[in-house]
């Protein structure tokens, strides 16, 4: 059986979601679907104050060692002062997302990119959601001296030839898998980029992991590149 990581979940209350998505959910679709690990974070950090949100992360991954916590951050409210950054490495965290389209700042974004500057020296790996085309360029202007790996997440068709182009010349960039749901599109970025820049994303429990785990089972990708991007990729990127 192979070994999956999962690094796009995330509990608690979701605006888009019907019912409240609690971290028993989260286990138990992974359970159901052999999904080893997941990044993890709790929606209040996004939704509400990153302070609240990163203690709850850190606290359901203290009780469920399959978890890995995330990080989130919101730079509408960085005034310079980096203690919730030195915090963030301190406790453990091992990677930092950013939600723009959920906290309402856009990408190019003179906070963000302080902010950016201020994780530099934690070098821990930056995710980031995207969602409207040249989201990617301007993150590629922004993000271009940072120091660990960058994952683009929510990338769909729409987006995809924007991202593999900004990869090409970025080795450290990559992209997960949850938007990536039409025929050809996680063949395309294998046969574009390589089978080592891609990582499973499911967005658990909001979205079904059966649905992005079938996806990548009828992709057409060998064995070795289906392992690569269930698990082994995440794990190097993580180190986990």
């Amino acid at each position: 059986m192979d070994d999956i990581l999962d690094v796009n979940a995330l509990f608690g209350p979701l605006p888009s979601a019907s019912n409240d998505l609690t971290v028993d959910v989260l286990l138990a679709l992974m359970e159901k679907h052999s999904v080893a690990s997941a990044c993890a974070l709790s929606t209040l950090g996004l939704l509400l104050d990153p302070a609240v949100g990163n203690n709850a992360t850190r606290g359901a991954c203290q009780q469920h060692s399959s978890l890995i916590p995330v990080a989130t951050l919101n730079p509408c409210a960085y005034f310079g002062d980096d203690a919730a950054v030195r915090q963030i490495e301190a406790e453990g965290f091992r990677m930092v997302r950013f939600w723009p389209e959920m906290q309402d700042w856009p990408v190019d974004y003179a906070p963000f990119s302080a902010l950016v500057k201020a994780l530099a020296p934690a070098a821990l790996p930056l995710a980031i959601n995207v969602l409207a085309p040249g989201e990617i360029t301007a993150l590629s202007r922004i993000l271009d001296e940072y120091p660990a790996p960058i994952i683009l997440m929510g990338v769909d068709v729409d987006l995809l030839a924007e991202a593999i182009c900004v990869m090409r010349a970025r080795p450290s960039w990559n992209i997960e898998t949850s938007g990536l749901l039409a025929p050809g599109a996680l063949r395309c970025v294998v046969d574009s980029i390589g089978p080592e820049r891609l990582l499973f994303g499911s967005g658990a429990p909001n979205h079904p992991i059966a649905s992005a785990l079938n996806t990548l089972k009828h992709a057409g990708l060998n064995d070795d590149a289906r392992r690569m991007a269930l698990s082994t990729n995440a794990r190097r990127i993580l180190s986990v």
